[in-house]
């Protein structure tokens, strides 16, 4: 029975992923955009992150100039498993949907800079 779902799901064309919009800053949008350039896909780069804030407790603080910039929104088509996860963050520890997204964009933080010092290897589009 699952295959024959899972062939109908690929002739009409039915994605497992779900387009959600998220409002967050700024300055996390752009980390995250630059992110997918790595991972890519921007909702991959959003869906490694988010599984690492799952899986890790007591991760450091979001940077002040993550939080401080200007709200935006923006759209993410994302796995069912990756929104379920930014809802139980919400619920466990930040207040917003936002946060969640500013602490994942704080740890692609990371992978940039790392990327930008030469220690690993973009991939090109």
């Amino acid at each position: 029975m699952k295959s024959e779902t899972r062939r109908l799901n690929k002739l009409t064309g039915a994605s497992r992923n779900v387009a959600k919009r998220y409002k967050l800053t700024t300055a996390a949008a752009e980390i995250i955009d630059e992110a997918g350039q790595i991972h890519g896909q921007k909702s991959r780069a959003v869906q490694i992150a988010v599984e690492i804030l799952w899986r890790t407790t007591g991760l450091g603080k979001i940077p002040t100039a993550i939080l401080e910039s200007p709200i935006t929104a923006r759209t993410y088509k994302l796995p069912d498993r990756t929104v379920s996860l930014i809802e139980a963050l919400t619920r466990k520890g930040f207040r917003t949907r936002g946060e969640v997204l500013a602490a994942c964009a704080g740890l692609l933080a990371s992978d940039l800079e790392e990327t930008r010092s030469g220690g690993v290897l973009a991939r090109r589009s």
